[in-house]
């Protein structure tokens, strides 16, 4: 029982390293995939700051706030779109910062954040497993498949454990 119980363990040590060695390089897709869709929003926003500049506004919200108060809905929609543009802008820079500048369980929350699930879904659609080439990579994978395999393990091991003659009751050697 104890030889099946330690592979089972080393199986599970295995899954869980080969799982979390995944997560660099899913980081590396989703940064990449992230920064081809910044690249054409930057491109927008940088247009917004050279029209705004162009007609004289303190920055591209003066004109996107003169925008939404115009009488013409047509006109109010397209600022409401150049808002949204903003804010995604404004989402990407922030999420791009925290891929390339953040550790793996910064970069983790990002990725498999619920608001951004789409997200990753496409960049799971073209990711290939492999094995991270950062030595804080590889370690932060080690720790992390310890030690949830010693929080999924540890139950088990103490609910299946053989108890060993000095735990036994001794309410039962004295009726004899």
């Amino acid at each position: 029982m104890n030889f099946i119980f330690n592979v089972i363990e080393k199986i599970i040590f295995g899954a869980l390293l080969l799982l979390f060695f995944q997560i660099p390089i899913l980081a590396d897709h989703y940064l990449q995939y992230v920064s081809g869709y910044y690249e054409a929003t930057s491109k927008q926003v940088e247009a917004y700051k050279q029209n705004a500049m162009q007609h004289q506004y303190a920055d591209v919200y003066a004109m996107i706030d003169d925008l939404s108060q115009n009488t013409n809905s047509v006109v109010r929609t397209d600022a409401e779109q150049k808002r949204q543009t903003m804010h995604e802008y404004e989402e990407l820079t922030l999420t791009i910062a925290k891929l390339k500048e953040g550790n793996i369980v910064e970069r983790a929350w990002v990725m498999f954040n619920p608001a951004k699930l789409e997200t990753l879904k496409k960049v799971g659609a073209n990711f290939k497993p492999g094995i991270p080439l950062s030595v804080n990579d590889i370690i932060f994978s080690i720790i992390a498949a310890l030690l949830l395999s010693a929080i999924i393990v540890l139950p088990l091991r103490l609910l299946f454990r053989k108890k060993r003659p000095s735990e036994w009751n001794t309410k039962s050697r004295s009726s004899y």
